[in-house]
């Protein structure tokens, strides 16, 4: 079977499910579409949303920021067909650090900085360092951190960051997290790899 015979396969199930999909939450529908989703690519996964303002559904595609998968993540979201109360992305947008974590200590993503690495003299690469709270870097693993930090600045943005580092330092003139998204894309724009591109995201001007 050809990959586009594995897509269209993919959609024709979606249809068949989507308005029973559509009621469920979004833990049980994920194991569902995963499972679906594995038979195009096992390196393809998703995330659904809860209803929106829009009084639709997302379902976004996501390779977790594995570029070698994006053209057909690319593809799989063209090949979507109209689907009543369903909207599909590929590749999970940014979100904006306007959040907060609820824990044993309430968190407060909005009061992180962070600081651009230069990871090579040209600057070719990206790295940033992301200066917390001490409280904040005792509550979080990496996991966590690196999720929090995909659901801020998108899945594309991050894939281009070649290092990422967490501390508790609190540098001179280190930038609020609510510009990461903007600096990865002004760097990217000029100096990232003219391959990832087309897969910049528009970001929202404030």
């Amino acid at each position: 079977m050809t990959q586009q015979e594995k897509i269209d396969r993919f959609w024709l199930w979606f249809e068949s499910q989507a308005e029973r999909l559509f009621e469920q939450p979004s833990l049980e529908i994920i194991d569902k579409l995963t499972e679906q989703l594995a038979t195009v690519d096992w390196g393809i996964s998703c995330e659904v949303s809860q209803v929106t303002t829009c009084s639709d559904r997302e379902l976004i595609l996501t390779a977790h920021s594995d570029t070698s998968r994006f053209k057909l993540i690319g593809t799989l979201a063209q090949r979507a067909p109209q689907i009543p109360n369903w909207r599909v992305l590929a590749l999970k947008p940014p979100r904006g650090f306007a959040f907060h974590i609820d824990g044993e200590e309430r968190l407060s993503i909005s009061d992180w900085r962070f600081v651009p690495l230069k990871s090579s003299p040209d600057f070719s690469e990206f790295g940033v360092r992301i200066e917390m709270p001490e409280q904040d870097a005792h509550l979080l693993d990496a996991d966590s951190l690196s999720l929090i930090l995909e659901s801020g600045v998108g899945e594309v943005l991050l894939s281009l960051c070649s290092h990422i580092e967490f501390s508790s330092s609190k540098t001179a003139g280190a930038l609020s997290i609510h510009s990461l998204a903007e600096t990865i894309s002004d760097w990217a724009f000029v100096r990232g790899p003219k391959s990832m591109r087309t897969w910049l995201p528009t970001l929202e001007q404030h």
